[in-house]
């Protein structure tokens, strides 16, 4: 890894803290701030509930595209399983980035015009592929083969602990998110800590898995993703645009984070709980998965 490791680790537990707090504020204030902040019809809360994820899936695809167009194996198997993979990577991220839009465009100032906005969807994402494709392939011969398929992998292994992580949460918790609270007088308000292990399953509970955001832990993902991918081309250690690619990456988790709020779709402690243990997450791959790729060189 081009990365330079005390760094990021410094600028993930700075992270983290802010993240700590947040969640502490959100313990004892997160009906105030929701009943001050929230507002379905609010267009910044709208957009990037709707746009949120599908920065950090893009990710997703040009890693996956990194594989494809990368130069051929010498081992025939290796070849063909690594393009297969980023194939799968490619379609997966794409379809989850369109799903993650459409699941969000049923607010009421959007209702009338859903189907416009969800075509607007498919065609922005499309586009975002077709520069990820476009790029890749022009700027695939620039790379390190073994620091392509080290960094893919690692940033592979940081999004499946996004997936395990956030949904295996989500059920434990089974929280209520404060738009199901504001349509069904029958469930009521619970501090984030006050899990129902797999109460989510149950009916009327089936939309109860506000903590963590998954959103928040999903942005939160590029706080390592960004300088993996913006030092990859790099024969040195570059501190200043890890520094900088780590500052937007926390930058843009936290908007995300406060857009999921405004659309009163989670609680504050919910937002900051997931980018915690996002954090916390990357900061176990980014420390552990080197180590355990060096020994299968």
């Amino acid at each position: 890894m081009k990365i330079n490791r005390k760094i990021q680790n410094i600028g993930l537990a700075i992270i983290a803290g802010i993240a700590l707090i947040g969640l502490i504020i959100g313990t004892f204030l997160d009906q105030k701030i929701t009943a001050k902040m929230g507002d379905y019809n609010n267009m910044f809360g709208i957009l990037f509930t709707a746009f949120g994820p599908v920065f950090t899936l893009s990710i997703g695809s040009l890693c996956g595209a990194m594989l494809f167009f990368m130069p051929k194996q010498e081992k025939k198997l290796v070849d063909i399983l690594l393009r297969i993979l980023g194939i799968l990577a490619i379609v997966g991220f794409t379809a989850f980035s369109i799903k993650e839009g459409f699941a969000y465009v049923d607010f009421p100032r959007m209702a009338e015009k859903a189907s416009t906005y969800k075509a607007l969807i498919a065609v922005l994402i499309g586009l975002i592929d077709l520069a990820i494709l476009i790029f890749t392939n022009l700027y695939i011969k620039k790379l390190d083969e073994k620091m392509i398929v080290k960094t893919v992998l690692i940033i592979f292994v940081i999004y499946l602990m996004f997936f395990l992580v956030s949904e295996v949460m989500k059920y434990l918790a089974s929280r209520p998110r404060p738009r199901v609270i504001d349509a069904n007088p029958e469930i009521s308000f619970r501090a984030w800590y006050q899990f129902h292990p797999l109460e989510a399953l149950k009916s009327p509970y089936k939309d109860c898995k506000s903590f963590v955001s998954g959103h928040a832990f999903n942005s939160a993902c590029l706080i390592s993703i960004l300088p993996l991918m913006f030092t990859l081309g790099k024969k040195e250690n570059s501190n200043k645009i890890q520094i900088v690619s780590l500052a937007i990456g926390a930058l843009w988790a936290f908007v995300v984070a406060l857009s999921r709020i405004i659309a009163r779709a989670h609680f504050m402690s919910d937002v900051m709980g997931g980018i915690f243990l996002s954090v916390a997450a990357q900061a176990l791959v980014i420390n552990v998965a080197p180590k355990i790729l060096q020994k299968f060189e």
